[in-house]
């Protein structure tokens, strides 16, 4: 018995449909977004060009998406292959990590921007002028502010869907985040 509550899809496989929502479900469905996802990056990114750096909406579609991706790029030491939105709030392993909202310090002989005023300032973000995947739940309508705010130009370009057994198991929204630039303070 309790191998068919933790495995309904013995149940669908022989044509027995269940019509309320499994709670294994949650677990289902990474894996192969994941895969959609980097496929739908490395297209993109022969498209236009340019190298993307993703973020995700809460930390455990960030760390799920970390595990499952095969180019687990990374942007420095420490760093995750794919962060979570920059806030100030420290809540969670993220905040310990190296994020894309960071500076560092600049390394010897690079020269100021032609823009800065302040020529005293010994920190450079590395992501200035990068840009972004973002993904979120489907189900969500609002884009947060700080992503909003960080980046140039924030616009939907992508819907990943997994079914399973005909079953929207897993949706996520994809968003195209142009040259990042940091919040003011």
């Amino acid at each position: 018995m309790s191998m068919l509550a933790l495995d309904s899809d013995m149940l669908r496989s022989v044509g027995i449909e269940i019509k309320r929502r499994d709670p294994s479900d949650g677990m289902r469905g990474w894996k192969s977004a994941t895969l959609a996802l980097e496929n739908f990056r490395i297209q993109f990114e022969r498209e236009t060009q340019e190298k993307f750096f993703l973020i995700a909406d809460e930390r455990d579609r960030a760390s799920e998406i970390a595990f499952y991706l095969h180019d687990k790029r990374s942007e420095g030491p420490g760093h995750p292959p794919c962060y979570i939105v920059e806030s100030q709030d420290v809540v969670n392993q993220f905040s310990f990590w190296p994020r894309y909202d960071e500076f560092v310090e600049r390394p010897p002989g690079t020269p100021n921007s032609e823009d800065q005023s302040y020529t005293e300032e010994g920190g450079v973000n590395l992501f200035t002028g990068r840009s972004a995947l973002y993904i979120q739940d489907a189900g969500r309508k609002r884009i947060p502010h700080n992503l909003q705010a960080g980046f140039s130009w924030v616009d939907r370009v992508a819907r990943i869907e997994v079914r399973r057994f005909g079953r929207l198991v897993r949706a996520w929204d994809v968003y195209l985040c142009l040259r990042y630039r940091t919040l003011p303070l």
